[in-house]
Order: C-alpha cells, then sequence, then structure tokens
C-alpha cells in the first residue's frame, strides 16, 4: 500500500506539472538521499522536525546558462528541494560529473542559482575523479561547469609577482604598495590555437596584416568593491610570434586589445596602456585596472589603421562554438515517429549508423554548422507535414539545447501529413525540418559604477578610430534543413474484435497486463514511446524494480499525451520493441487483457494461483464459452 500510494503521489504531481522526485523524510537524527545523480548527506542536528528532501534533474531547456569562454556543462542540472528552509548544521551535495572533457588547462566548479538564470559558483571540495562536494545551508539548483584552470592568488601590500600555472610565460607583477591591504586575484588563460588564426584569414581577406596573437588573459580581483591600484601593475604575456612559432620577416607592431566585463566588445587600448618591454619571447604592458587582454602582432603598414574587433570576434566565436550536425531519422513502419539529434560532427555517422541499425530510416546528417555551448536551436516543420500534438495544451515551438558533453541532445516528435485545403483528398507529407540558431542570452553581472564610466570612455575613443561596436547578443539565424517525407493515413475507427479504447481513460486498462509481461524490457518500450534518456533514468532510479518501472513509465506516458495516448500507438511501440507476442495477446483476448489487473487477496495467499495461472484460466473460460 505504501508504494502504490507513492505512486500515486507522484502522478498527482505530474498532474498538477511539477516534475518527479526522488524524495527522503529526515529528521533531527539526520539521513541521506541518494540518486543516481547525487548524494544529499543531512548531519544529525540540521533540521529540529521531520523534513521532506527531494531531488529531480531539470531538462537544460529549462534553464538559462550564460557559458562562455570554455565553459561546458559536464553534470546533471539537479534541482534539491524544500526551498525556503534554512538547515541548522551545513548539508553536504555530492555531485556526479563527467570527467573526460577536463585537462590540465581546465577545471570543473560548481554553480548555483536562485533564479534559473543568475548563477554563482560555489567553494567545493574533490571527492574523486569525477565527484565534488559542495556544503550548503539551504536548497536550490546546481550543475558542474568545465572552465579554463583559475589560479587564485593572495597579493601583499610587499607586492609579489603571480606565475599562471597553465601558461608560465603569463605573469602579473605588483610593486611594492600598488595595493594598500592584501588583495585576493584569479587569473585565468584561454590558449588560442595557430589554427584558429589561419582558419580565420583563410576565410577573410581583410585580417591578412594579422601575424599572430598571445592567449587570452583574464585577470579579476575577488571584491565586492573596485580595488584601487596605488602603482601601475605589470602584465606579461608570451610575444605573438614566439607563442604561435611564426617567422615573418618584415616590420610588424603590437596592438593591446582589451574587453571589460559584462561585455563582449573588445577595443584597442594601445594608447590607453603603456608597453614598457618587448623581446622576442614576452610583451610587457603598465595597466591600472583588471580585465580580459590579448596582445596581437601585426603586419606593419605606414598610415593603415586595422580594424581589429572583428577578427577578435570570430576568435571568440571560433573557441567557444563547436561544429555540430543535425540527424532526423523516422521508425520504418511509423515514419510520424522522428528522432532528431544534435551531435558532435565526429559522432554524427556513428550515431547515424546506430539509429540505422535499430529500424530508422533518414537523409544523411545535415552540413555542419556551428553551435555555442548552451546554445538553443529551434526545430520547425515546414510543407505539407505537421507536429502532431503530444497533449491538448501541447502547441509550443519544438526546440532543443545543445551540449557537447551531454550523451544526446535529442528531440523525438510525432508528425503527420495534411489532407488538402479542402480535406477531400489524402496527401503523403513533404516537407522539411527546418533549424534555426536562437540568440544568445546574456545574464551581465552589476558594475560598479566607476568601472561602467571606465568602459563609457574606453568605447568612445575606440569608436573615434572607426571600430563599430559588436552587439550584445547574436541575432537568431537559419542553420540548416532536412527533408522529411511522412505517409498519409486516413483516420480509422475501430473494427469488430479489435482493440478499443482509444481515448486517455481506455488505454489504462491494458497496463496491468504490459507490466507484467514487459518487465526487464521496459526500457526498449519507454524509448519508442518517445521517452528520453533523462526521463528513462529519473524512472529507474524512483523505481525499485522493472514491473514497477514500466507502470510509472506507462502513468507518465499516458498523463503527457492525452487524447494522443491510444492502444493502437502503444501496440505499435510494443511491436517496434521486439514485444510482438505482447501485441498478439492484446489482439486475441482484449477483453480478458482488459480486466487483467491486482490479484484480489484471497488469491494472492494461495501460492499456487499465479498472476499467470489466473490469466490463463480467464482465457481457457473464453475459449470453452
Amino acid at each position: 500500500m505504501e508504494g502504490r500510494k507513492k505512486i500515486l503521489e507522484l502522478f498527482a504531481a505530474v498532474k498538477a506539472g511539477r516534475p518527479y522526485m526522488h524524495k527522503l523524510k529526515v529528521g533531527p537524527e539526520g539521513g541521506e538521499l541518494q540518486t543516481p545523480f547525487c548524494t544529499v548527506s543531512v548531519p544529525r542536528g540540521a533540521v529540529t522536525m521531520e523534513t521532506e528532501i527531494t531531488c529531480q534533474v531539470i531538462n537544460p531547456n529549462d534553464v538559462t546558462l550564460p557559458l562562455k569562454d570554455g565553459e561546458i556543462l559536464v553534470s546533471d542540472v539537479i534541482e534539491l528541494g524544500p526551498h525556503g528552509t534554512t538547515f541548522r548544521k551545513p548539508v553536504t551535495v555530492q555531485m556526479q560529473y563527467n570527467s573526460k572533457s577536463l585537462d590540465g588547462a581546465t577545471e570543473a566548479v560548481v554553480w548555483v542559482t536562485e533564479d534559473r538564470a543568475h548563477w554563482t559558483e560555489l567553494k567545493t571540495t574533490k571527492e574523486s575523479k569525477d565527484k565534488f562536494s559542495v556544503s550548503v545551508d539551504h536548497f536550490s539548483i546546481f550543475a558542474v561547469i568545465s572552465q579554463p584552470k583559475q589560479d587564485k592568488f593572495t597579493v601583499p601590500t610587499e607586492g609579489h609577482t603571480l606565475t599562471s600555472s597553465t601558461q608560465p610565460a603569463v605573469q602579473i607583477s605588483f610593486p611594492e604598495q600598488a595595493v594598500t591591504t592584501e588583495t585576493q586575484v584569479t587569473i585565468q588563460v584561454q590558449e588560442v590555437p595557430t589554427r584558429a588564426v589561419e582558419d580565420i584569414k583563410a576565410k577573410d581577406e581583410s585580417f591578412q596584416n594579422l601575424v599572430g596573437t598571445s592567449p587570452i588573459v583574464n585577470v579579476e580581483t575577488v571584491s565586492t568593491s573596485e580595488v584601487q591600484f596605488h602603482k601601475p601593475v605589470t602584465v606579461r604575456v608570451p610575444h605573438p610570434q614566439h607563442y604561435m612559432d611564426i617567422q615573418h620577416e618584415g616590420p610588424t607592431k603590437l596592438r593591446v586589445m582589451s574587453c571589460e566585463e559584462g561585455t563582449e566588445d573588445w577595443m584597442d587600448v594601445t594608447d590607453n596602456v603603456t608597453i614598457s618591454r618587448v623581446t622576442e619571447e614576452f610583451v610587457e604592458f603598465e595597466v591600472t585596472h583588471f580585465t580580459r587582454w590579448i596582445v596581437m602582432s601585426l603586419v606593419d603598414h605606414y598610415g593603415n589603421e586595422e580594424v581589429l574587433g572583428p577578427f577578435l570576434s570570430s576568435l571568440c566565436k571560433w573557441l567557444q562554438q563547436s561544429p555540430v550536425q543535425f540527424l532526423l531519422l523516422q521508425q520504418v513502419g511509423k515514419m510520424n515517429h522522428v528522432v532528431i539529434e544534435c551531435t558532435l560532427v565526429e559522432d554524427a555517422e556513428r550515431k547515424h549508423a546506430s539509429l540505422s541499425q535499430k529500424g530508422y530510416t533518414g537523409p544523411l546528417p545535415s552540413e555542419s554548422v556551428g553551435l555555442f555551448e548552451g546554445q538553443k536551436v529551434l526545430v520547425t516543420v515546414q510543407g505539407n507535414v505537421s507536429v502532431a500534438p503530444l497533449s491538448p495544451e501541447s502547441d509550443e515551438s519544438q526546440h532543443l539545447t545543445f551540449h557537447s558533453q551531454r550523451i544526446v541532445n535529442r528531440l523525438q516528435m510525432q508528425v503527420m501529413a495534411l489532407a488538402d485545403k479542402g480535406g477531400q483528398r489524402a496527401l503523403d507529407g513533404e516537407g522539411y525540418v527546418v533549424f534555426h540558431a536562437l540568440p544568445l542570452v546574456e545574464v551581465h553581472k552589476e558594475e560598479h559604477n566607476n568601472i561602467k564610466r571606465r568602459i563609457a570612455s574606453l568605447r568612445k575613443a575606440h569608436d573615434k578610430k572607426g571600430n563599430p561596436q559588436a552587439p550584445d547578443v547574436l541575432e537568431s539565424k537559419l542553420l540548416c534543413q532536412l527533408p522529411i517525407h511522412v505517409p498519409y493515413h486516413t483516420p480509422t475507427l475501430s473494427s469488430e474484435g479489435a482493440v478499443g479504447g482509444r481515448t486517455l481513460k481506455g488505454v489504462g486498462k491494458y497496463f496491468y497486463f504490459i507490466k507484467k509481461n514487459v518487465s526487464t524490457d521496459w526500457k526498449d518500450l519507454a524509448f519508442h514511446l518517445g521517452f528520453e534518456g533523462a526521463d528513462i533514468d529519473n524512472i529507474a532510479g524512483r523505481n525499485r524494480d522493472d514491473k514497477s518501472r514500466c507502470m510509472d513509465m506507462l502513468q507518465e506516458w499516458k498523463k503527457k499525451n492525452g487524447d494522443a495516448a491510444t492502444i493502437e500507438v502503444l501496440m505499435e511501440a510494443l511491436s517496434e520493441a521486439g514485444l510482438q507476442s505482447v501485441v498478439d495477446d492484446l489482439k486475441k483476448y482484449p477483453q480478458q487483457v482488459a480486466n487483467y489487473g491486482p490479484v484480489p487477496y484471497l488469491l494472492k495467499s494461495s501460492s499456487a494461483r499465479s498472476d499467470k495461472t489466473i490469466f490463463t484460466r480467464q482465457l481457457m473460460k473464453t475459449t470453452i464459452n
């Protein structure tokens, strides 16, 4: 009864529009909630009364992750509850993440948000190669992000030289009394491959005067207010030609470019800094505040003023975008079921072949296009094809979010061919699935007033040189399109002897029989009913056995699909999942299958009368009659 009660509570939550949750009630003695995604440890005395702890995985489509500068989502997005509860002792949250993308120049950090848009980095403790722990006094939404490694230093008033751990040629030198109190400073170095410069120059002749660049160096002070430097601070970076191992004959010149926090505008600040030293190996310049810098080496043509902002915009795009391809495949024999996947170019052919082996067919992968980490893609259907509603209210546009480290970035949907405008003639659906990259969402941090004024001043000087200002966000743009063909099927009513129950109410009559006979194959059935991998994992994690998971999955499918959750659709999915014997019984003995349900208490007490025996006797009785 308790297990059934929990399932009913779960269904009620879905009906109310709330996501599924893992739950655990803990009292003053503490407790531990373990899920496939994270472990929550509540120590003794953290709560004074019984409290229900909850955990759920959020679809990345439902949050805004302002990823940039090499940042990548490497975990599930986890929401913990209850919200608004402050713990008397710190609670430990252990997050699992994918460590495969990390190397010596990158690190993983935990982000937290209260509003699904503005994120803060948390102090973490590394448990193992693929686990992080954080201590919190209240619950929020958490994610693990890979980013360029950040070195943290404390600068004393006596002065100090800071050296990057990933690029030792990058140094920040504080003279004595540059700061009057101990100051926390962070350094991040983003490497720039020579190939990036070569690729960009090959595509745009206006950048031919560029010889090379240094890495991008980001230096910040850790303070709630602006830190005043009483003496200039020296920044050392590798000389562009030495860094990229470029031999160039003829005169060159150096330009120092900066990008202020909260903007994407690169500005030429060569005239605002002092280049104090240049050798074959490095360049040193003096600054009075911290930001992002890159030093560029250019062919020195007299009187030629270069516009460098567009190149750096292209460079940042090259560094942050991933080449991807879109797959579109339809199930053989059920062409209205469409699987769309956005995948890295190197994985596209393998994934296309894998789906083809599972009974899917479709065009070759799309051409290669570029997407940013966390960028959303709008998916629309054009032509004599329409997206079939999955529920009475689901008329929103379809979209997916690209994250390179997720196993799948997949969208599954049902489509249908349309009749002609007069509704008199059946037409096969011919059209295209079109992909548009949606604008990137910028979530700006609050800036100190002095910093805002300095940014405005630098922009003004920058614009006077004829440098165009970069837009705050990218416009949405067409990426590609893939052809789609959907045979037209005339709607038919149930014939005599066929399985009835087209409606939401009717299809549920067959769930008890299906769960008993599907059991360990429930994941295959879930896939063919359109469930995403994360949803399947959620169902697996919150149930003890395969029969319970199968029933849970069927009920969720029924809730989500409304009137579209018909017994016909269910039988097609069973057949495609290799469960034709279950379909045969559904067709042969519809009434007995519909009546198949929980065994009465008196029958359950007899070990000789198994569920299968009872069902067999029901069928025999029907046959004799």
